[in-house]
């Protein structure tokens, strides 16, 4: 027999398991493992880049005002409560209740809103309410059910103005 021929395998070294096929199993199964985690990645950050400020330097240096802004809301009293969300086939009603620091209506009110997804912005709606009685604001919306983060603003006649922020759910 010569040197470059090679010897045939006999019945019981076919099948046999070798370095090389364990080297080939390890780097296909972790090629597959790391194009997987590659694809997920990239899905992510197509999806939500993490920003929820498209400007968070200059959020973080305007907290101090925001703080003051939010104090000043408080020391008016009023108050917002959800009164009631209505489900049709049209749309949904939204109905906010405004009470001033008596507890009476707070009647006659600029009142404007936003519903936005509690996990992105990208379904957000825009309100315009409309008083209904002393003090009952309804908007009409046509969004999905779900939960949403309801932010509503009421401006009185001298520019005073106080924004409520509830998480409302409607199936």
């Amino acid at each position: 027999m010569s040197m470059g021929q090679a010897t045939p395998k006999t019945p019981d070294q076919r099948g046999q398991l070798t370095g090389w096929h364990v080297l080939i199993i390890f780097v296909v199964f972790f090629g597959i493992m790391l194009s997987v985690n590659i694809l997920m990645v990239v899905q992510a950050i197509r999806t939500f880049p993490g920003e929820v400020n498209s400007q968070p330097y200059e959020a973080g240096l305007a907290y101090n005002h925001t703080l003051k802004e939010q104090a000043t809301e408080r020391a008016l009293g009023w108050r917002a409560k959800v009164d009631h969300i209505t489900v049709s086939s049209t749309g949904t009603v939204i109905a906010v209740q405004w009470l001033d620091a008596a507890g009476h209506p707070l009647s006659g009110a600029k009142v404007v809103g936003q519903i936005i997804r509690p996990a992105t912005e990208k379904q957000s709606h825009d309100l315009r309410f409309v008083e209904q009685s002393a003090g009952l604001y309804e908007a009409k919306v046509t969004a999905a059910p779900g939960a949403w983060d309801l932010s509503v603003t009421a401006t009185d006649a001298r520019g005073e103005h106080r924004t409520a922020q509830r998480r409302v759910d409607w199936q």
